[in-house]
């Protein structure tokens, strides 16, 4: 069941992208890329989220 991505993209451009809708590999609908230790701190709710819910 497809829930939508439950955060801002536009707002975070650059650091997330949607990838539901093209061909990647890997899982899921969202693509986080860090950069840095503070693009970490950003993603942890994030990747918390992802890890409680499987």
């Amino acid at each position: 069941m497809n829930k939508g991505i439950p955060v801002d993209l536009t707002s975070n451009k650059g650091f997330l992208r949607d990838v539901r809708k093209i061909g990647h590999f890997g899982t899921g609908d969202l693509e986080i890329t860090m950069a840095s230790g503070e693009d970490f701190e950003k993603a942890k709710p994030l990747l918390m989220k992802s890890y409680e819910a499987s």
